[in-house]
Parts: C-alpha cells; sequence; structure tokens
C-alpha cells in the first residue's frame, strides 16, 4: 500500500530534511538552482545515475528507484521522489518527500514534460517532513518512461509556488530493476 511507501520514506535523512526545510522557511525562491543527487563515481568519466536502486536485505527483497533533489549550493536536499512496487496492485506507487515550510492544503503537482499535472494529496508529516502518494497508472508510467523531465510543484508556507525539475533520464532502467 501506499501508506507502506509514506512508512518507508520518511526514514530518508532527517538532517537534510530539516535543513531544507529551513530554506523553503525562509523564503527560498522558486528559481533557486537545485540538481540531482549523483549516485554514480565521480571523475571516472562515466555518467552518473541519476535514478538510484536501494534494496534492503530483508526476505523476500524489496527494492524502491529513488532520486534526491539537492540545492546546488549547500547540497542540502530539497526533495526526494520514490517509486517502489505496491502489494497486489500491477504499477508502483509515486511517493514524494517534502521538505519542512510546505503549505499542506495545496497539496503537490507532478507532471512530466508538457502533460497535464496531476495532483497529489500530502498525505502525512512528521519530524522529517511532509509526504505524499500516488499510485503510479499506467498513462503515468508510460509518460515517465518516454519523458525527459518530472516537475513536482508546491507552495511554499508564504505560498510561493515552488516547481523541482526532475530529470528522467535513467527511470526506465530503475524501474525496470524493480519488477513488475
Amino acid at each position: 500500500m501506499i501508506d507502506f511507501a509514506l512508512r518507508r520514506a520518511r526514514r530518508l535523512g532527517a538532517a537534510t530534511m530539516v535543513a531544507a526545510g529551513f530554506a523553503l522557511a525562509f523564503g527560498l525562491g522558486a528559481s533557486g538552482p537545485v540538481q540531482a543527487q549523483s549516485g554514480g563515481e565521480q571523475g571516472t568519466g562515466e555518467p552518473a545515475q541519476n535514478w538510484v536502486v536501494q534494496c534492503s536485505e530483508e526476505t523476500p527483497k524489496q527494492c524502491r528507484a529513488m532520486q534526491n533533489i539537492v540545492m546546488q549550493k549547500t547540497s542540502q536536499r530539497l526533495l526526494t521522489v520514490v517509486v517502489e512496487p505496491r502489494e497486489g496492485a500491477p504499477n508502483h506507487a509515486l511517493v514524494l518527500a517534502l521538505p519542512h515550510g510546505v503549505f499542506l492544503p495545496a497539496g503537490a503537482t507532478v507532471k512530466v514534460d508538457d502533460g497535464a499535472p496531476a495532483p497529489m494529496v500530502i498525505q502525512t508529516s512528521d519530524a522529517n517532513g511532509a509526504y505524499a502518494g500516488m499510485a503510479i497508472s499506467d498513462e503515468l508510467l508510460a509518460s515517465l518512461k518516454k519523458g525527459t523531465q518530472l516537475t513536482v510543484a508546491f507552495k511554499t508556507a508564504q505560498r510561493k509556488d515552488l516547481a523541482v525539475p526532475v530529470t528522467l533520464i535513467g527511470f526506465t532502467a530503475a524501474y525496470s530493476q524493480l519488477g513488475g
């Protein structure tokens, strides 16, 4: 279920989530530079993997694909996008781990390239941030596999719009490692 995905997403680095929240709370504008956190080796000449697959050591093994978006100047995490299997469902769940300082009633939206935005309800929050999740429809999955950029949008506590670009380079390869 998506709630399971949300519980797992909450464990994604409280300290960086709090720091990113402070940046939002103190008026980070929508134009603040962000970048995907590199998962690849630096200095090897090989491109970094934007989408990283992490698997548990439990049996049965549970895997998720994720991408952290960090602020370029401070290296503070702004957003984590997680895709993981949902028990008994044909497609996986998309989970957003948002920073502190989000205007909760506005929710969040995701859109691929120039497609229509899909609303996401912010379902819960805790000391690490706020979380939104949704089942990935066949239509959204096809867009994610073909697209080049996912845009995650939400409002800051000051009700300023913030749109965070998330590259889809490497998404299809990471998604195929999840099975299903």
